[in-house]
């Protein structure tokens, strides 16, 4: 398969377990309750086919590294407040009706102090938000080493959770999904050990591990949406299941943050299986599929993605960190 099906696969594999989970999301306290009838696109918070904040931030981070030519941490952070406050990138264009709590603590932050302190401390907290968004950035440098898609993983994920845990959950899996981009194997995908940043990616990586050869139950109570989780659900799914629809049914089963699980495990799937082995019908009846599959094409093109700017203090000895325009940013360095 050539790298424009697995693009395709890996970002509208993430829409379409998102759109597939968000009305199931937090309902299921017993996989062995629900049919596969129940998994597939209906009416109900989320209307059919509809997508929810995972989505919605993918195809901002998309949009804004095309428009950039590269990441710009402030361009970033101007479209999730975008997309929060007015409905960009939202499947309705309506302001987001479904964001994380970090991610808004961090949108709202940005709006008058966008500059992070070298001094600020990582949060203890590790939402799943890092991994739900992940798949433009992968895209936009699959031309690249794999170490250049698990730094813009590690920078992206920063933006909205300051958290060494959180941060390093994204590195896993941005090597991850480049390797479902480029090999057959499912075990040497997901061992990714030679691609390691330090202790904290070593031990969610054996966490994951360890964790996606557990009884799929063990998951039914643990509805926190945990980084390690999160990723150990997507893992699991891939390594038990001989498809992209048996993977996917059985991840949204499992209950808890149902769209967030769908989004990730599609995208470790759809980035293995590509474009064409997700089930017409998922992605006929996903709003705005066209567009999605569009920005995967688009985003696949690029032959670079520099790291352009940020808005870390932390940055400033690789010559990254850039003030914002204070013509039209009022920041306060505490």
């Amino acid at each position: 398969m050539n790298l424009q099906t697995k693009s395709r696969g890996m970002l509208v594999g993430l829409a379409v377990g998102d759109a597939l989970g968000a009305n199931l999301e937090f309902t299921i306290t017993n996989h062995r309750d629900v049919t596969d009838e129940k998994i597939a696109y209906c009416d109900g918070m989320w209307p059919s086919g509809a997508w929810t904040d995972d989505t919605s931030m993918a195809l901002c981070l998309g949009n804004s590294l095309l428009e950039r030519d590269g990441y710009d941490s402030y361009d970033v952070m101007e479209k999730y407040q975008k997309w929060m406050e007015e409905g960009y990138c939202s499947y309705d264009n309506k302001p987001a009706a479904d964001v994380g709590t970090q991610t808004r603590a961090a949108i709202m932050r940005f709006e008058t102090k966008p500059v992070i302190d070298s001094y600020n401390q990582r949060s203890e907290q590790a939402g799943n938000g890092t991994l739900m968004r992940l798949a433009s950035a992968v895209i936009a440098t699959a031309h690249l080493p794999i170490q250049d898609s698990v730094k813009l993983a590690q920078v992206s994920a920063r933006e909205t959770h300051y958290s060494w845990e959180a941060e390093a959950g994204a590195e896993v899996f941005a090597a991850m999904l480049r390797q479902a981009m480029e090999l057959a194997d499912k075990e040497e995908i997901i061992h990714v050990e030679k691609i390691s940043t330090g202790e904290v990616y070593d031990d969610i990586l054996q966490r994951v591990l360890k964790g996606s050869e557990k009884d799929c139950q063990i998951y039914l109570e643990d509805l926190g949406g945990y980084v390690v989780d999160a990723l150990a659900i997507a893992v699991w799914g891939l390594r038990n299941f001989a498809d992209f629809e048996g993977g996917m049914r059985a991840v949204i089963k499992l209950g808890g943050d149902t769209d967030t699980n769908g989004a990730i495990y599609g995208q470790l799937a759809g980035a293995f299986y590509g474009y064409e082995a997700i089930p017409r019908d998922w992605r006929e009846g996903l709003l705005r599929e066209a567009e999605i599959r569009d920005l995967a094409d688009k985003l696949s093109e690029m032959e670079k993605c520099p790291i352009l700017r940020t808005r870390f203090v932390e940055d400033a000895e690789e010559g990254l960190f850039s003030y914002p325009n204070l013509e039209s940013v009022t920041f306060d360095v505490d």
